[in-house]
């Protein structure tokens, strides 16, 4: 890839300056935290602004949350990745849905050295947590999607490189969150973000096309949920970067410092309505630009990606097993580029050992020019593969005990780490999503079924909507309630989520269901929907014709639900 444009060159210190200064202060702050001198809230504040996290009921271990800019991570990358796995972790890591790698269970004492050597491969951990701009998600596909309108991959690099470290984003009201989608396909999930920048063209007087974006703002899932809405019909390339920063900058003047619970961005246009939020971002963009230092350009340099270089040659090897014909057939998709294909590497509720981190970057040189890409769905991908080495591709990925198929099908489970870690959590999500994945994964019917496709199941353990319950199809998020006089973990179960070009439709709570009996009420909704479905009608219509013929009335499928497991 070229060197990144002047405007995205690090401004107020190179990268590998900073990273030593950040971990130098990172050694300094846990001794004068250790000694008492530097008062926990304020030890707190520090470490999650470089992405440590304290872990549930563990008051000297930590998680660490990796940015993973817009998914690109290279096999070097994944090769410390696994290190720091087996030397500093448990062993694995997972991949969260917003395309970070994050480990648990490390002492507080090791994280500077878990730094250094994210550093030596260009990683860093900085602003992934805290009241920051979070890691910059994208589209996996970018590049190679069939339906791509333009690569995004360029702005999102330059986006990413813009924001980190710059003093704008060292201490918002709230966290923030930028994804940019390259296709007609919205992969990314844009009606849920502060920012979603769409690519799109629009024709010019002369007949002409020109390159811009849609830009969606003020979406969120976390209580209450909040769709998007588009800023302005069309913004100009030259224009992307600027009104991000005009957006960021009306966050941090207006946002809620008092009250966290209401100080994400879509509190703000709640505040002051679609129409006054756009005028005084508009307003601000001016300002931004119109005082911008001269030797400052908004010009990104684009780039296309190339095919990798030095593939090997193909083996003879025939696999005609059902166990690869299924893999084919749910992991695996033709790219725009004739001869190459992308393929989903599927991973149960985002978990990976550190043996797999290293053979997935063995791997990622030998088929796909060494890089990866980390999906929302807490997959990965390999692009550029060459069709004639599928079956070695999938020989190695067997070995590894990484070729599993049925990626975005109904045992592909997106789950949240929930309460084993994490201190907001009620249940044990991440439990669960490993749970329903290893029962699904046993019925191939399911993942294989033409009526059942892209039926996606998300689960979070708590309502904050970490593993994005709002947006599926079948969504879970824990609570508790009282059974027997005793407190017994439940999930509130969401139907007919989904976001779809930047149209974010929330699930509606139907009912709740006993932890335990989950498994059994998803195989009972699946039974419901074939056995009462109109001719063609896909899962999410049928929900959805139920929801608007029974009104605020229930469904009939609350109870029939809930039985089905006791």
């Amino acid at each position: 890839m070229p060197t990144v444009p002047l405007l995205t060159e690090m401004v107020y210190s190179p990268p590998n300056r900073a990273m030593s200064s950040e971990i130098e202060r990172m050694s300094a702050e846990i001794r004068r935290y250790r000694s008492g001198e530097l008062p926990e809230e304020a030890f707190k504040k520090f470490r999650l602004e470089n992405g440590i996290y304290g872990i549930r009921f563990q008051k000297d271990l930590q998680m660490i949350r990796i940015k993973i800019p817009y998914g690109l991570v290279t096999s070097e990358q994944m090769d410390m990745l696994g290190e720091i796995a087996d030397i500093f972790s448990i062993g694995k890591g997972h991949v969260t849905t917003r395309q970070a790698v994050q480990f648990h269970w490390l002492t507080l004492e090791s994280v500077p050295e878990v730094l250094r050597k994210l550093a030596e491969v260009g990683l860093t951990s900085r602003e992934a947590c805290g009241n920051t701009i979070r890691n910059i998600t994208a589209c996996p596909l970018s590049g190679v999607s069939q339906d791509e309108i333009f690569d995004i991959n360029p702005y999102a690099e330059v986006l990413g490189k813009f924001f980190l470290r710059n003093p704008l984003n060292q201490n918002l009201p709230r966290k923030f969150k930028i994804v940019l989608e390259s296709c007609e396909t919205d992969h990314a999930a844009l009606g849920m973000h502060d920012i979603g920048i769409q690519a799109m063209f629009r024709k010019k007087n002369d007949g002409s096309k020109e390159k811009g974006f849609k830009i969606w703002v003020g979406g969120g899932l976390g209580p209450p949920p909040f769709a998007a809405e588009p800023l302005e019909e069309f913004t100009p390339v030259d224009q992307l970067l600027v009104t991000c920063e005009a957006i960021v900058r009306i966050f941090d003047r207006l946002g809620n410092r008092d009250n966290m619970s209401r100080a994400r961005l879509k509190f703000i246009i709640m505040k002051l309505g679609w129409d006054e939020f756009r005028r005084v971002v508009l307003k601000e963009r001016v300002s931004v630009f119109a005082t911008r230092a001269g030797d400052r350009t908004w010009k990104i340099e684009e780039y296309e990606e190339e095919m990798p270089h030095n593939l090997p040659k193909a083996s003879e090897r025939v696999d005609d097993s059902p166990e690869y014909e299924r893999w084919r057939k749910t992991n695996v998709f033709p790219q725009k580029q004739e001869g190459y294909y992308y393929v989903f590497v599927t991973l149960p509720a985002g978990d990976i050992t550190y043996e797999q981190f290293g053979a997935l970057g063995r791997v990622g040189r030998r088929y796909a020019g060494g890089v990866l890409r980390t999906t929302r769905t807490q997959n990965l991908v390999f692009r550029w593969i060459r069709q004639d080495l599928l079956t070695d591709l999938y020989a190695d990925l067997k070995k590894a005990g990484l070729a599993m198929y049925g990626a975005h099908s109904i045992f592909n489970v997106v789950g949240c780490p929930g309460a084993d870690t994490c201190n907001l959590a009620i249940t044990h999500s991440h439990t669960l999503a490993l749970e329903l994945h290893e029962r699904f994964s046993k019925i191939p019917e399911l993942a294989l079924a033409d009526d059942l496709k892209d039926l996606d199941i998300k689960v979070s353990g708590c309502p904050n909507s970490c593993g994005q319950h709002h947006i599926a199809d079948i969504g879970f998020y824990g609570s508790a309630q009282r059974v027997d006089g005793k407190m017994a973990p439940y999930y509130t179960l969401l139907l007919g989520g989904e976001v779809s070009k930047g149209k974010a439709i929330f699930g509606q709570p139907t009912t709740k269901v006993p932890a335990k009996n989950v498994p059994d009420a998803i195989l009972r909704l699946v039974e419901m929907y074939r056995a009462r479905r109109n001719p063609g009608e896909t899962f999410r219509e049928w929900v959805r014709r139920n929801q608007s013929e029974s009104g605020d009335e229930p469904t009939g499928m609350e109870e029939e639900v809930v039985v089905r497991g006791r």
